[in-house]
């Protein structure tokens, strides 16, 4: 006994040498053989065949993914039997075993369950499997699990296995009906509030030996809860007021055509500097209301994703919008400090580019990847429950399920972003390049409505003479062209025509303003308050409108009321250089 002793002592320590993180507890001999007599034993009432079968050895597949990635949860085995009554009758019982999470509803009652499933070969070419599924449930907390056969229902609307009872005896052990998945995932709170979690079950060979014993797949349902979701609704406000917006462009752009001209204003023209600050704002709102539930949620899968430990879904679409509106009111206020213009396009492109490729970016840096790795794998195996020593004797088998959020890891977060570092460093580059370039080549101050050189030359001296005037328009409604910046297009602040400064049409757009009918210049963003007075035939706000008179803008403005304009003065917005 004592040099049989010795021998398997010295075969577990090649075999972790072999296996570096192969658990010796789990897959001992005793552990293994020991579960399996418990097996047959507690359910040979329904399944006769294992009332004949005794366990002549476990065999272990040393490359099965719950060893070689040190799963606690997990264990199959390949055990070769022979029958009693017949001791040259071989078969093997392929058992699939999982501690995973069980919930029997009527109850009301949760817990651990040593989930296991067997089937028998002694033909491989058989082209059925049967398969047997057997719960102990409660276990690991008591000392043997207490097992009972199961037959499978089907799934659950949240992808658990929906299996029934089958009792030795009905009387005295009714019948159940249990809920069990190997469950996976997060949770900031409560499991009810804030989650991302997968429910796991593997799938079940039914036609070949071969393929039942070679693979052990599992599929799952995700199921992400946010109680508060609703703040994201402020992306509804935001696409309509930009849906609306576009609208009103689309018609000037019409109207300038039917004129036989052609013009494309700015689609960012009616999003100030200001509008930006209080998108960015209400989105940094957002993600504190949530307890930064976003950004974690984020963070985590993207960081999975990059070493590849476990797949994390989330709604992608909501942390672009998100993260979308955040850098570009970073942008406008980057362009109003710097007193800089930042093409829309610019700045949209340069988000999209180093946002797809976040991960290729985050890869090159191995700093930042290693505490991005670091946080996922210590994050990912934080679901293995802590037992006691106590429970540590009872089985060496560990409960893995999902796992609180405590506290959040700066450091993990900062790596998580650094790809949006690049992102403003970039921008501000390409800011400090413009600076250069406008010293180098300083644009030109007289931007004329005609092409004769007496006329040019006219409008230089203009230009010159008048750099520090004001147009009525800029008198009138106090938007200074020149002061214009953020993110938004470039364009000619003004045309000089016969020695005479005019707002250009791209200013007073840009500036926020269309002409109505050709008679009065009213703010785009009360042109849908207008439409509102007009349908309830009440003023219930002040709107105030500027009359015009061919190019020159009334420096007084007067209210409007229902009956100021017709719904055909509406559809009729254009723009014009103004004096």
């Amino acid at each position: 006994m004592a040099k049989t002793s010795s021998g398997q002592k010295l075969k577990k320590k090649r075999i972790t040498q072999m296996v570096e993180l192969f658990d010796a507890d789990i897959y001992s001999n005793t552990f293994l053989r020991t579960n399996f007599e418990n097996l047959a034993s507690k359910t040979s009432y329904s399944i006769a065949q294992l009332a004949d079968l005794e366990l002549v050895v476990p065999v272990i597949d040393c490359t099965s993914p719950p060893l070689v990635k040190d799963d606690p949860s997990l264990v199959r085995v390949f055990n070769l039997v022979r029958h009693k009554s017949d001791p040259t009758d071989l078969q093997l019982i392929t058992t699939s075993v999982s501690l995973q999470d069980y919930r029997i509803p009527e109850a009301n009652r949760v817990g651990p369950a040593l989930v296991t499933t067997f089937f028998s070969v002694n033909d491989m070419r058989a082209t059925t499997v049967d398969q047997h599924f057997v719960i102990g449930l409660d276990y690991a907390f008591t000392h043997e699990p207490l097992y009972e056969v199961y037959s499978l229902e089907g799934f659950s609307d949240k992808g658990y296995w929906n299996l029934t009872s089958i009792p030795e005896d009905a009387f005295m052990n009714p019948v159940k009906t249990v809920l069990t998945a190997r469950r996976r995932g997060f949770y900031l709170n409560a499991e009810t509030e804030q989650s991302n979690t997968r429910n796991l079950v593997w799938t079940l060979e039914q036609t070949s030996p071969a393929r039942a014993m070679s693979r052990w797949e599992w599929k799952g349902q995700p199921v992400i809860l946010d109680s508060w979701a609703w703040v994201h609704g402020i992306h509804l406000v935001f696409t309509v007021q930009t849906l609306f917006s576009l609208g009103v462009l689309a018609l000037i752009i019409y109207r300038n055509v039917r004129e036989g001209k052609v013009w494309i204003g700015d689609a960012f023209a009616s999003l100030s500097n200001s509008t930006l600050m209080v998108r960015g704002l209400l989105v940094f709102a957002s993600w504190y209301v949530n307890s930064e539930w976003t950004l974690l949620e984020f963070c985590i899968s993207n960081a999975n994703d990059l070493t590849g430990t476990q797949l994390v879904p989330i709604h992608s679409e909501i942390v672009h919008a998100d993260l979308m509106v955040m850098f570009l009111s970073l942008f406008g206020l980057v362009g109003h400090i710097t007193k800089e213009r930042i093409d829309p396009t610019v700045g949209v492109f340069l988000y999209e580019a180093i946002h797809d490729n976040r991960q290729p970016i985050v890869k090159m840096n191995h700093f930042i990847l290693n505490t991005v790795r670091k946080y996922s794998d210590a994050e990912y195996r934080r679901g293995i429950a802590l037992v006691t020593e106590l429970q540590r004797e009872m089985s060496p088998m560990r409960l893995w399920t999902t796992d609180k959020l405590v506290g959040v890891d700066n450091s993990f977060v900062f790596a998580s972003f650094y790809p949006k570092y690049i992102l403003t460093g970039t921008l501000v580059l390409f800011v400090v390049v413009r600076k250069i370039y406008k010293q180098i080549y300083p644009e030109q101050l007289a931007p004329s409505l005609t092409g004769r050189s007496a006329d040019r030359s006219t409008n230089e001296r203009a230009a010159v003479a008048q750099k520090g005037n004001l147009t009525n328009f800029e008198i009138s409604t106090g938007a200074e062209l020149q002061a214009r910046y953020g993110l938004i297009s470039d364009y000619k602040n003004y045309v000089f025509f016969k020695g005479l400064k005019f707002a250009s049409p791209d200013g007073v757009y840009c500036s926020g303003y269309v002409i109505i009918n050709g008679k009065y210049l009213v703010a785009s963003v009360d042109l849908l308050t207008i439409a509102m007075i007009k349908t309830v035939q009440t003023r219930f706000i002040n709107v105030y409108a500027y009359e015009v008179d061919g190019y020159s803008v009334q420096r007084t403005a007067r209210l409007v009321y229902p009956n100021t304009f017709s719904w055909n003065d509406l559809f009729h917005l254009n723009i014009n250089i103004l004096a």
